[in-house]
């Protein structure tokens, strides 16, 4: 067995996540639980009277917020962003927004457009392109769709709190299978929780994650974000359930299986979304790597970022 950890793994109390693992419910006490939460975040945090807008995405996430905001919250408008029009996270929203029977308005940002604005990142906590794009993205395409003193909805944080993608999340599974004596799949959702718990530190080093940037933009708009899958105090248990179902059920709730039954469980509404990146379902991604690596002569897009965060020019000198 490969015995490769993290630098830290001896320092975390591995313990303290296996011992706090919930017992997996049935999927509609799943659902139930999870509706009552997120009508308590949304609840507390609004700010404005009038009916709150949505950032709609072709992502599971979202649509799942729309089934919230639709029943609960008088959800009459959507926005979605994109550069080219024919993705699958635009084809998809529109589809999303029509199962809602909701308005969705797209905005489109051209990557001109996105270049000629390179230098509102000066100065940012950013060093990816993925937070970049993030960044200009929600800015711009606030300001085009005009909206103000409203409550912004956005589904970032689901991803950490199912379980990351990314495999240096499990890096610890083996050492902590040998150590405390527990199966695969205990050890996977103890780095799962882990990982939430690291992504949602109040005292993290900020700087990765878009998190922070959406919220930025949104204010920098004169709007109030509310991102509810970031509120770890109150649905924190998601995190908890085990990585896999209680039938054998591979990458549960990894595989957003749990989102997907919401959906349905909360109305005859589509919910054939997948998995989505909305940095990359703008279409011009990898084009504006391209760009960046060949302006600052580097040979990575995020070194290329980060020479542009610190420069006092949107070119080099």
């Amino acid at each position: 067995m490969k015995t490769v950890m993290s630098k830290k793994f001896e320092s975390i109390d591995w313990l303290e996540h296996i011992n706090n693992i919930e017992r997996m419910p049935s999927m509609k006490d799943a659902c139930i639980r999870y509706e009552k939460d997120l009508v308590s975040i949304i609840s507390n945090n609004r700010k404005f009277d009038k009916p709150p807008v949505l950032m709609l995405s072709g992502g599971i996430d979202s649509m799942m917020l729309g089934t919230i905001l639709k029943k609960h919250f008088d959800l009459k408008q959507t926005f979605s962003f994109a550069s080219v029009l024919d993705t699958y996270d635009i084809v998809q929203s529109q589809k999303s927004a029509r199962s809602l029977g909701v308005h969705n308005e797209l905005i489109v940002i051209p990557l001109d457009e996105i270049i000629e604005n390179l230098h509102l990142v000066r100065g940012k906590k950013i060093d990816s392109v993925n937070s970049l794009m993030c960044y200009l993205m929600f800015k711009l395409g606030l300001q085009k769709a005009k909206v103000n003193n409203v409550d912004v909805l956005n589904g970032d944080g689901a991803d950490g709190l199912l379980g990351s993608l990314k495999s240096f999340t499990y890096i610890d599974t083996p050492y902590i299978m040998r150590k405390y004596n527990v199966s695969k799949e205990v050890a996977r959702t103890a780095c799962k929780m882990n990982d939430y718990k690291i992504a949602n530190d109040p005292n993290r080093k900020r700087g990765t994650g878009a998190s922070h940037l959406i919220k930025q933009a949104i204010q920098e708009n004169d709007c109030h974000p509310i991102l509810p899958f970031k509120h770890r105090e109150v649905i924190g248990w998601v995190n908890r359930l085990p990585y896999e179902f209680a039938n054998g059920e591979k990458r549960y709730p990894k595989n957003k299986k749990i989102h997907k039954e919401f959906i349905k469980y909360m109305g005859d509404y589509d919910n054939s979304q997948e998995r989505t990146v909305m940095q990359i379902g703008t279409g011009i991604y990898e084009k504006l790597q391209d760009y960046l690596m060949q302006t600052y002569k580097t040979k990575t897009p995020n070194t290329a970022v980060k020479l542009l965060v610190s420069s006092s020019s949107t070119l080099p000198i």
